[in-house]
């Protein structure tokens, strides 16, 4: 399969490219070289576009992926379904990024690229009371009760379904090493949308307030 195929097919399959997941496919749809008069990022678009798919990227650019190119009929329909599962799931994601930013002291938006080191933000949540309390409050949005396990169990189970989910990828194994995607960017401008555009129910009114917060 040609590099071509295998990013196009990726795509159409919904996968998100960047650095951490496909740096080969990354870098193909980066490149400003120029072949029969496009680039491969033209070349790539104009395919997905006999599918009714365009190429898109996120925000700051850390991802590619594929999006309805017709915004009515079909398009719309799968952009709602999306974004009603999103928001099905809007508690456990922001709850786990707002731990992430409680336990590396950094305010600013998780970006692609960024590690979570596991063993060493178990450390910290352990040394901590306040950080514990946000473990189990994010286990529980999680849907992960007191009773299963300890505090590393929960924060182990918490960050398998971010990986499971394609937020988070294992680089090193052995020290339990993580990395965020280019699909983290999509999540937060996706989370920005709804809370712009949407309502999260009155009895997550405390929820609201501590993402506000």
């Amino acid at each position: 399969m040609t590099l071509f195929a295998r990013v196009a097919s990726g795509l159409i399959e919904g996968d998100f490219i960047c650095l951490i997941t496909d740096r080969e496919g990354f870098e193909f749809l980066s490149s400003a070289q120029l072949r029969d008069g496009k680039t491969n990022r033209e070349d790539v678009d104009q395919y997905l576009r006999r599918m009714e798919l365009r190429l898109t990227t996120t925000r700051d650019g850390g991802a590619f992926f594929a999006a309805h190119a017709d915004i009515d009929g079909e398009g719309k329909k799968a952009a709602k379904k999306r974004f009603t599962e999103l928001k099905n799931n809007l508690r456990p994601m922001v709850s786990f990024m707002e731990m992430v930013m409680r336990v590396t002291g950094d305010d600013n938006a998780i970006s692609a690229g960024q590690k979570l080191d596991l063993n060493r933000m178990m450390a910290r949540i352990g040394a901590n009371a306040g950080l514990q309390e946000q473990l189990r409050k994010t286990a529980a949005d999680t849907g992960i009760t007191s009773k299963d396990g300890s505090d590393r169990d929960r924060l182990f189970r918490i960050v398998k379904r971010f990986k499971d989910d394609s937020y988070l990828r294992l680089i090193n194994p052995e020290s339990e090493i993580y990395m965020f995607t280019g699909r983290i960017e999509w999540l937060q401008e996706a989370i920005e949308f709804l809370m712009l555009h949407d309502k999260i129910s009155e009895e997550d009114s405390e929820f609201d307030q501590r993402f506000e917060t």
